[in-house]
Protein backbone atom coordinates (compact mmCIF):
# COMPACT_ATOMS: atom_id res chain seq x y z
CA UNK A 1 0.00 0.00 0.00
CA UNK A 2 1.27 3.51 -0.77
CA UNK A 3 2.32 5.60 2.21
CA UNK A 4 -0.24 8.26 3.21
CA UNK A 5 0.61 11.78 2.13
CA UNK A 6 0.70 14.21 5.04
CA UNK A 7 -1.83 17.03 4.89
CA UNK A 8 -0.11 20.42 5.03
CA UNK A 9 -0.61 22.52 8.14
CA UNK A 10 -1.37 26.25 8.18
CA UNK A 11 -0.11 28.42 11.04
CA UNK A 12 -2.97 30.50 12.43
CA UNK A 13 -1.38 32.37 15.32
CA UNK A 14 2.01 32.88 16.97
CA UNK A 15 1.99 33.92 20.61
CA UNK A 16 5.17 35.67 21.69
CA UNK A 17 6.34 37.39 24.85
CA UNK A 18 9.06 39.97 25.45
CA UNK A 19 10.18 42.44 28.09
CA UNK A 20 10.51 46.21 27.89
CA UNK A 21 13.28 46.20 30.47
CA UNK A 22 11.36 48.70 32.61
CA UNK A 23 9.11 47.88 35.56
CA UNK A 24 6.23 49.85 37.06
CA UNK A 25 4.90 51.22 33.78
CA UNK A 26 2.20 53.87 34.11
CA UNK A 27 -0.28 52.26 31.73
CA UNK A 28 -2.89 54.98 32.12
CA UNK A 29 -0.42 57.65 31.12
CA UNK A 30 0.88 55.60 28.21
CA UNK A 31 -2.63 54.89 26.92
CA UNK A 32 -3.24 58.64 26.70
CA UNK A 33 -0.15 59.11 24.52
CA UNK A 34 -0.79 56.31 22.05
CA UNK A 35 -3.54 55.64 19.52
CA UNK A 36 -5.06 52.19 18.96
CA UNK A 37 -4.97 51.44 22.69
CA UNK A 38 -7.56 50.21 25.15
CA UNK A 39 -7.07 50.39 28.91
CA UNK A 40 -9.86 49.64 31.37
CA UNK A 41 -8.33 48.56 34.71
CA UNK A 42 -11.61 47.46 36.37
CA UNK A 43 -12.06 44.89 33.59
CA UNK A 44 -8.50 43.88 32.74
CA UNK A 45 -5.12 44.81 34.22
CA UNK A 46 -3.29 44.98 30.89
CA UNK A 47 -3.34 47.73 28.28
CA UNK A 48 -4.16 46.58 24.75
CA UNK A 49 -2.25 48.01 21.78
CA UNK A 50 -3.02 47.15 18.16
CA UNK A 51 -1.14 47.69 14.92
CA UNK A 52 -2.28 46.95 11.36
CA UNK A 53 0.96 45.72 9.81
CA UNK A 54 1.53 43.03 10.87
CA UNK A 55 -2.05 42.82 12.16
CA UNK A 56 -1.45 41.95 15.81
CA UNK A 57 -2.48 42.75 19.37
CA UNK A 58 -0.15 43.37 22.30
CA UNK A 59 -1.20 42.97 25.93
CA UNK A 60 1.04 45.31 27.90
CA UNK A 61 1.40 44.84 31.67
CA UNK A 62 2.70 47.32 34.23
CA UNK A 63 5.52 44.85 34.97
CA UNK A 64 6.99 45.68 31.55
CA UNK A 65 6.05 42.32 30.03
CA UNK A 66 4.15 42.15 26.75
CA UNK A 67 2.22 39.30 25.12
CA UNK A 68 1.85 39.62 21.34
CA UNK A 69 -0.74 37.59 19.42
CA UNK A 70 -2.09 37.44 15.87
CA UNK A 71 1.00 36.99 13.70
CA UNK A 72 1.15 34.15 11.15
CA UNK A 73 4.82 33.24 11.52
CA UNK A 74 7.82 33.82 13.79
CA UNK A 75 9.45 36.51 11.62
CA UNK A 76 6.19 38.45 11.53
CA UNK A 77 5.85 38.09 15.30
CA UNK A 78 9.37 39.41 15.87
CA UNK A 79 8.71 42.38 13.57
CA UNK A 80 5.46 43.21 15.41
CA UNK A 81 7.13 43.06 18.83
CA UNK A 82 9.89 45.42 17.67
CA UNK A 83 7.26 47.81 16.30
CA UNK A 84 5.44 47.89 19.66
CA UNK A 85 8.72 48.73 21.37
CA UNK A 86 9.35 51.52 18.86
CA UNK A 87 5.85 52.94 19.40
CA UNK A 88 6.51 53.25 23.11
CA UNK A 89 9.95 54.76 22.51
CA UNK A 90 8.46 57.32 20.12
CA UNK A 91 5.97 58.24 22.84
CA UNK A 92 8.86 59.17 25.12
CA UNK A 93 8.93 56.01 27.26
CA UNK A 94 12.48 54.79 27.84
CA UNK A 95 12.03 51.09 27.12
CA UNK A 96 14.13 48.46 25.36
CA UNK A 97 13.47 45.21 23.54
CA UNK A 98 14.50 42.15 25.58
CA UNK A 99 13.85 38.42 26.03
CA UNK A 100 11.76 37.73 22.93
CA UNK A 101 10.31 34.20 23.04
CA UNK A 102 7.71 32.25 21.10
CA UNK A 103 5.45 30.72 23.73
CA UNK A 104 2.89 28.98 21.55
CA UNK A 105 2.14 28.40 17.89
CA UNK A 106 -1.41 27.50 16.83
CA UNK A 107 -1.79 25.69 13.52
CA UNK A 108 -4.61 23.94 11.68
CA UNK A 109 -5.02 21.15 9.15
CA UNK A 110 -8.00 19.46 7.52
CA UNK A 111 -7.77 15.78 6.59
CA UNK A 112 -9.56 14.51 3.49
CA UNK A 113 -11.30 11.86 5.58
CA UNK A 114 -13.46 11.64 8.68
CA UNK A 115 -12.02 10.26 11.92
CA UNK A 116 -13.47 7.61 14.24
CA UNK A 117 -12.85 9.39 17.53
CA UNK A 118 -14.60 6.77 19.68
CA UNK A 119 -12.35 4.00 18.42
CA UNK A 120 -9.27 6.20 18.66
CA UNK A 121 -9.79 7.12 22.32
CA UNK A 122 -10.54 3.49 23.26
CA UNK A 123 -7.38 2.22 21.57
CA UNK A 124 -4.83 4.80 22.67
CA UNK A 125 -6.28 5.60 26.08
CA UNK A 126 -3.75 7.41 28.23
CA UNK A 127 -2.50 9.71 25.50
CA UNK A 128 -5.80 11.40 24.76
CA UNK A 129 -9.16 12.43 26.16
CA UNK A 130 -12.57 12.66 24.51
CA UNK A 131 -15.76 13.87 26.22
CA UNK A 132 -18.19 14.61 23.36
CA UNK A 133 -20.93 15.72 25.76
CA UNK A 134 -18.64 18.56 26.89
CA UNK A 135 -16.58 19.29 23.76
CA UNK A 136 -16.76 17.76 20.26
CA UNK A 137 -13.00 17.50 19.81
CA UNK A 138 -10.61 14.79 20.94
CA UNK A 139 -7.38 15.98 22.59
CA UNK A 140 -4.19 14.02 21.93
CA UNK A 141 -1.06 15.07 23.80
CA UNK A 142 2.55 14.56 22.72
CA UNK A 143 5.52 15.28 25.00
CA UNK A 144 8.31 16.87 22.97
CA UNK A 145 11.83 16.18 24.33
CA UNK A 146 14.06 19.02 25.44
CA UNK A 147 16.42 20.50 22.88
CA UNK A 148 19.56 22.59 23.53
CA UNK A 149 18.46 25.81 25.16
CA UNK A 150 14.80 24.78 25.40
CA UNK A 151 12.71 22.89 27.94
CA UNK A 152 10.42 19.97 27.11
CA UNK A 153 7.01 21.11 25.95
CA UNK A 154 3.63 19.58 25.24
CA UNK A 155 2.08 19.65 21.76
CA UNK A 156 -1.69 19.08 21.76
CA UNK A 157 -3.75 17.93 18.78
CA UNK A 158 -7.47 18.74 18.87
CA UNK A 159 -9.21 16.44 16.40
CA UNK A 160 -12.82 16.63 15.19
CA UNK A 161 -14.83 13.90 13.47
CA UNK A 162 -14.87 15.98 10.27
CA UNK A 163 -11.10 15.56 10.01
CA UNK A 164 -10.34 19.11 11.09
CA UNK A 165 -7.34 19.36 13.43
CA UNK A 166 -5.96 22.17 15.55
CA UNK A 167 -2.38 21.96 16.83
CA UNK A 168 -1.22 24.00 19.82
CA UNK A 169 1.82 24.17 22.08
CA UNK A 170 4.54 24.12 19.43
CA UNK A 171 7.56 26.41 19.66
CA UNK A 172 8.58 26.47 15.98
CA UNK A 173 7.35 25.24 12.60
CA UNK A 174 9.91 22.41 12.34
CA UNK A 175 8.77 20.98 15.66
CA UNK A 176 5.09 21.23 14.74
CA UNK A 177 5.56 19.66 11.31
CA UNK A 178 7.55 16.75 12.75
CA UNK A 179 4.90 16.04 15.42
CA UNK A 180 2.08 16.43 12.91
CA UNK A 181 3.61 14.08 10.34
CA UNK A 182 4.07 11.34 12.94
CA UNK A 183 0.58 11.86 14.39
CA UNK A 184 -1.08 11.95 10.97
CA UNK A 185 0.59 8.84 9.55
CA UNK A 186 0.69 6.69 12.68
CA UNK A 187 -2.59 7.68 14.35
CA UNK A 188 -5.10 9.53 12.21
CA UNK A 189 -4.72 7.39 9.09
CA UNK A 190 -5.44 4.30 11.19
CA UNK A 191 -8.82 5.65 12.31
CA UNK A 192 -10.31 7.11 9.14
CA UNK A 193 -13.91 6.16 8.50
CA UNK A 194 -14.81 7.62 5.11
CA UNK A 195 -13.81 10.33 2.67
CA UNK A 196 -14.61 13.82 3.84
CA UNK A 197 -17.53 15.23 1.89
CA UNK A 198 -16.65 18.81 2.80
CA UNK A 199 -19.11 19.10 5.67
CA UNK A 200 -18.41 20.99 8.86
CA UNK A 201 -17.19 19.54 12.16
CA UNK A 202 -20.73 18.54 13.14
CA UNK A 203 -21.20 14.99 11.93
CA UNK A 204 -24.30 12.92 11.50
CA UNK A 205 -25.01 9.41 12.69
CA UNK A 206 -22.80 6.61 11.49
CA UNK A 207 -24.20 4.14 9.00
Amino acid sequence: NPKPTTIEIQIQNCVATFSLGLKDLNLRQISQRLVYTDFNPPKFAAMTIRIRNPKTTALTFSSGNIVCTGSKNIDESLLACRKYTRLLQNAGIKVSFKDFRIQNIVAAAHCNFRVDLNNLVDTVNGFCSYEPALFPGLMYRVQVPATPGAKPNLVVFIVFQSGKCVITGGKNRIQICACWEKFFKEILCSYQTQQNNGSSGRSGKKT
